[in-house]
């Protein structure tokens, strides 16, 4: 039985992969701040941002662990001191942001160079990763999970609970440029059906893959695609990337950075790996999913940002009748 150690656990990629390594009848514990016990599992309670987080682990080992919590090389340098003797493979979940922004391609492979001058968490994604390519201690596989939903709507400007509240309260939903841009969106439970698939595969050691899904869609049809599910309308108010964080600085990285660039993913790498493997959550089946928990959600009272929503009515207000560029 394969003894899988995930950290964190809780969230929208890892909760996934955390229930399709159960089904496999992997030998799963859980490390993360307890907010959330998963049942089926050993949960285990600690932060990963405090000092010493793994005392409580200090007589157990595992054969795949897998971060989900690092977003700094210091983080990784303490894991890897710390697992060195305890894991037979160390998995890294990085970020497909971390390919290079603007993009020279739009066809996107493994061997696409990573450099991100607009946003912060992906160069220090990109620093784990070089840390972990230069050491030896442990061996390790790197993951780069691109934009991968269940319980969220896509969000082109703002995130999506924000911009489902807005079409439930028939207000315009902001996309940047001209909503034609190309993106992909790949189910968590097709990412954690590969994902699983690298455990303790000799092929997978010393690699980084993406896992995505092969189909792409431009920003347009994702939000409308969202909005029908929800038997709404939608109107789409289109804003240049640049106005846009020219209003907001914080825009800078989700969108120069990341979701104003047409990417697509080359998946041969992996499927040359774990085999034959492709998505099988359609669009319209995922977003209804989706759609289902970001309802049940919002009746429970859901408010947004105030001082955002009010921003985002004034730059509806600015550009409602603009014509757009890219």
């Amino acid at each position: 039985m394969t003894k899988v150690l995930y950290i964190g656990g809780s969230g929208e990629i890892s909760a996934a992969c955390v229930e399709h390594s159960l089904s496999l009848g992997h030998e799963v514990s859980v490390f993360n701040r307890g907010n959330q016990p998963i049942d089926g599992v050993r949960n285990i309670k600690g932060d990963v941002y405090k000092p010493n987080p793994y005392q409580t682990l200090a007589d157990k080992s595992f054969d795949v662990v897998c971060q989900f919590l690092a977003f700094d090389t210091k983080t990784v340098k303490e894991d890897l001191d710390f697992f060195s003797s305890r894991c037979k493979q160390y998995i890294f979940i990085s970020t497909a942001s971390a390919y290079e922004k603007p993009c020279q391609y739009h066809v996107i492979t493994e061997q696409t160079p990573l450099s991100n001058p607009f946003w912060e968490y992906s160069r220090k994604k990109i620093a784990c990763e070089k840390l972990l390519v230069e050491q030896s201690s442990v061996p390790f596989t790197i993951v780069r999970p691109s934009h991968t939903y269940r319980h969220r709507l896509p969000g082109a400007v703002i995130d999506g609970n924000h911009q489902t509240w807005r079409l439930l309260n028939n207000k315009p939903v902001v996309v940047h440029g001209d909503g034609q841009s190309i993106w992909t969106l790949t189910h968590a439970a097709d990412f954690a059906r590969a994902f699983c698939c690298l455990f303790l595969n000799n092929k997978a050691f010393g690699c980084a893959f993406h896992i995505t899904d092969d189909q792409a869609h431009t920003w347009d049809k994702l939000i409308l695609s969202s909005a029908k599910v929800l038997g709404l309308a939608a109107e789409l108010v289109h804003v240049s990337s640049e106005r846009l964080v020219y209003h907001q600085p914080m825009w800078q990285g989700p969108l120069l950075g990341d979701k104003s660039n047409s990417m697509m993913f080359d998946n041969r790498r992996l499927k040359q790996v774990i085999g034959d493997w492709q998505c099988e959550v359609g669009l319209e089946n995922g977003l209804q999913q989706a759609g289902q928990v970001v309802l049940d959600h919002l009746s429970k009272g859901y408010e947004p940002d105030k001082k955002l929503d009010e921003l985002i009515d004034r730059i509806v207000e600015e550009n409602r009748f603009q014509p757009t560029c890219a």
